[in-house]
Formats: structure tokens, C-alpha cells, sequence
């Protein structure tokens, strides 16, 4: 059974966590927000992301064109408050791992920054 790190050991396994993510998103055209510390254009309409220490809580801005994507991925999301969270956390540093949380949500952010939303109808 792993030990529990001690609190030093956790807040830098946070802190790498945290700065890896931001500098992640940002890659990915992320930029400042006021709502959540990023915002991000995406074809299901504006992303909304912050990284915490072990987690990162994204928001979809058009909650319904974030169902319209959702539904393609199987990835759980909250369709009333357009919330699409992805959840780090563990009782060891390792779950803290930055490279696979990028692997993780990358490939989720991937297929969304690749989706195509269904067309609208344009009348008779």
C-alpha cells in the first residue's frame, strides 16, 4: 500500500500539476477570463477552464452545444449548467502526474477542438 505523502510533498506535486495544465491550456489557445481564469474558443462556443491544485473545472458557455459534443464523447457533463470537470485527485503524488493529465484530458480536448457541430436546419 503507497504511503500518504507528507503536506510538502502534496503542495509540490500540486504546484507541477498546476503550472503544467495552465501552461498546457494556454498552448492550446486558452487566454485570461474573468468567469474562470481562462476562456477558450472551441467550435461548441466558448470553453470556460481553471486548473486547481488536483482538478480542472471546465464550463461550457452554449450549455446547449456542450450536450450536442458530450453526447459524442462519453465523457460525464452536467447538461443544465454546461459543467465538463475532470478529476485528479488521489491519496498518492503520483495521481498528480502531469504528463498523464495532459494525456487525459488532452485527448477529450482534442476531439472537442475537432468536433463538428450538427448543422442547423435553414427552413423550406
Amino acid at each position: 500500500m503507497p504511503r500518504r505523502p507528507s503536506a510538502k510533498q502534496l503542495a509540490k506535486a500540486q504546484e507541477r500539476f498546476k503550472a503544467a495544465l495552465t501552461e498546457y491550456i494556454i498552448s492550446k489557445g486558452a487566454r485570461p477570463s474573468r468567469f474562470y481564469d481562462f476562456g477558450m474558443d472551441t467550435p461548441a462556443g466558448l470553453l470556460y477552464v481553471s486548473v486547481h491544485d488536483d482538478w480542472i473545472a471546465t464550463r461550457f458557455d452554449d450549455v446547449g452545444l456542450g450536450r450536442q459534443f458530450t453526447a459524442t464523447c462519453d465523457r460525464s457533463y452536467n447538461p443544465y449548467s454546461g459543467k465538463w470537470n475532470f478529476h485528479f485527485f488521489g491519496e498518492t503524488v503520483d495521481s498528480l502526474d502531469p504528463d498523464s493529465a495532459i494525456a487525459f484530458f488532452g485527448f477529450y480536448l482534442d476531439r472537442l477542438l475537432a468536433w463538428k457541430p450538427l448543422c442547423e436546419p435553414t427552413g423550406v
